[in-house]
């Protein structure tokens, strides 16, 4: 049996053959995978700026990995996407307990396999769960955005994106995380 492939939004898979368009994973609508190609070269992009999107199984773009040879390149702009930050802040802090997966699912009335859809970045509900999150690892729910950290950082905005900022600070964390999705996904079409 072949290996699992994990796959994340952000990620850059790709093909052995040099002439190939590279693919990036955007997202994963209702068990789906949405996909963009990546020119290898800049002049092959379009000179109008616009990229086709394409949605398929996930099972045949593991098949595309595997019959291509293609390899993973790392996230697209160094920037991974905010669903596999708080994979990975839900999966550390769950150890930091000392808690698997099936104790953490039982604690918030889910299934185990909830918490490894959630870990894994697969999770379009995470935000319904955070106020448990929160409350079972004692900690406020903006650390799942965030973290800790408060930094002040001095920046010039223009008058709209001052708007922006002011809306967004009267989001709740939930629909927070919902923006930075959206924007994200925008970010890349």
């Amino acid at each position: 049996m072949a290996p699992r492939i994990l796959l994340q939004p952000g990620q850059i898979w790709t093909p052995e053959d040099n002439a190939a368009p590279s693919r990036l994973i955007l997202d994963f609508p209702a068990r789906m995978l949405c996909y963009r190609l990546v020119p290898r070269d800049a002049s092959q992009d379009d000179p109008n700026g616009k990229q086709d999107e394409y949605v398929v199984f996930q099972s045949q773009f593991r098949r595309w990995i595997r019959e291509t040879g293609a390899t993973l390149g790392g996230h697209a702009q160094g920037v991974a996407a905010p669903s596999i930050e708080l994979a990975k802040k839900v999966a550390a802090l769950r150890k930091a307990y000392g808690m698997n997966q099936t104790e953490l699912a039982d604690t918030l009335g889910v299934s185990r396999s909830a918490i490894a859809a959630m870990e894994t970045g697969r999770a379009g509900n995470a935000c319904k769960l955070l106020p448990k999150l929160a409350a079972v690892f004692q900690v406020p729910r903006e650390l799942f955005l965030g973290g800790m950290l408060d930094q002040s950082i001095t920046i010039a905005l223009s008058a709209d994106e001052h708007d922006l900022v002011a809306l967004y600070r009267r989001l709740t964390t939930e629909q927070k995380l919902n923006v930075q999705k959206y924007a994200e996904r925008r970010a890349h079409a």
